[in-house]
């Protein structure tokens, strides 16, 4: 009976171990069906990939150098690959595109593309080596100038013409406030008839011109980017040099009969280019004639004078009636250039001509005649 009982219960332990090991085998089975499903699934994904092989690139551009210009634009490409024969450019969405012939070579290589609208693009350059591999795109942007920004340009202001003691003309620039603003040509014609070209860079306020005779002219041209391959130029205008005023700030006063004492008064007022200030002979201690002698600064050639009575205050009609001029080279001999009539109620400048034989290193004013003892007087100029 006891051996019976035993082998009952073996009986059932060998059933629950059959039954443990059938479901590790099921198990085992699930997993493994799961594992070549993924794998399957793996592979699908990849096949295309395997099938052509590893892609080969071609090198990339290594950069780009953009150049602006008026419906133009220049790309400078840099290879750094000897295994490059092309590079292609694209633009417009690819729809537009050239071949730059590289030729297996380093380097730098430039293109100008020409006929494009003014606006900004988008370029992608593709390098193609000697084995036909193509690189991926180089993109950079670049802008096109044209009209638009031609008629937003304008010439530079001259603020001042004058002729300087060694009888050149000295044109006074306004400062540049555009950094666009590269230089200005300035055409003129010599004393021997030649037509002469400057250029005057953006950065200079003032030029000088050597032998000028007539017909001054300029323009001025703008790089509307410092990499820009185009210059933009205003219009030429013609200068008016009919009256160009000999420079006074190289004058100085060498005698004078008086000054009235007090307040601003002084015979320096007849050369400081004002109209506003006034020279004012010494009131009840002097009497006509009334004189100031200044000394030009070098020898210099002038075609007429002109003179102006004060607005001081406004307007003073103790100008004298009639004046004289006299020149001199050395102070002490004296050459009679007339006698004239002065308008003293009208505040215009009176212009007077001079026939001067050579050059003048002094002019003596000298007023003859006047309304009362004393005298007042706003200003003297000499036209070159």
């Amino acid at each position: 009976m006891k051996l019976n009982c035993f082998n009952k219960e073996n009986l059932h332990e060998k059933k629950y171990m059959r039954m443990a090991l059938n479901t590790i085998h099921i198990s085992f089975i699930l997993l493994f069906l799961c594992l070549v499903q993924s794998c399957t699934k793996m592979n699908d994904l990849h096949q295309p990939y395997l099938d052509e092989g590893e892609n080969v690139y071609a090198e990339k551009v290594g950069s780009v150098i953009v150049g602006p210009g008026n419906k133009r634009i220049q790309l400078d490409l840099h290879i750094d690959s000897e295994n490059i024969t092309t590079s292609r450019i694209y633009w417009n969405n690819y729809s537009d595109s050239l071949y730059v012939p590289i030729g297996n070579q380093k380097g730098s290589f430039k293109t100008i593309i020409e006929n494009l609208n003014e606006q900004q693009y988008l370029f992608q350059i593709i390098n193609i080596d000697r084995f036909g591999n193509k690189s991926l795109p180089f993109e950079i942007e670049g802008i096109v100038y044209g009209d638009n920004y031609q008629n937003t340009i304008s010439n530079r202001i001259i603020t001042g013409l004058t002729a300087n003691s060694n009888n050149e003309i000295v044109i006074n620039w306004a400062e540049n406030f555009d950094e666009k603003l590269d230089h200005t040509n300035v055409i003129f014609t010599d004393v021997n008839g030649n037509q002469i070209t400057e250029k005057v860079q953006g950065s200079v306020i003032a030029n000088v011109l050597t032998d000028f005779s007539s017909d001054l002219k300029y323009n001025t041209g703008f790089l509307p980017d410092s990499t820009a391959i185009d210059f933009f130029y205003t219009n030429f205008v013609t200068v008016n040099t009919d009256k160009i005023l000999l420079d006074a700030n190289e004058w100085s006063i060498e005698a004078f009969s008086s000054e009235h004492p007090g307040g601003d008064n002084t015979v320096r007022n007849v050369i400081d280019g004002r109209q506003d200030t006034r020279w004012h002979s010494c009131a009840g201690c002097s009497s006509y004639p009334h004189f100031v002698t200044i000394n030009l600064g070098g020898d210099v050639s002038f075609s007429s004078v002109e003179i102006f009575r004060t607005t001081f205050e406004g307007g003073d009609s103790r100008a004298p009636d009639k004046f004289q001029l006299e020149v001199s080279t050395d102070n002490v001999t004296w050459d009679n250039l007339g006698t004239f009539d002065f308008d003293r109620f009208s505040d215009d400048g009176q212009v007077y001509p001079v026939d001067l034989d050579g050059t003048a290193h002094y002019l003596r004013f000298t007023g003859t005649e006047g309304p009362e003892n004393n005298m007042v007087l706003g200003l003297i100029q000499l036209i070159k």
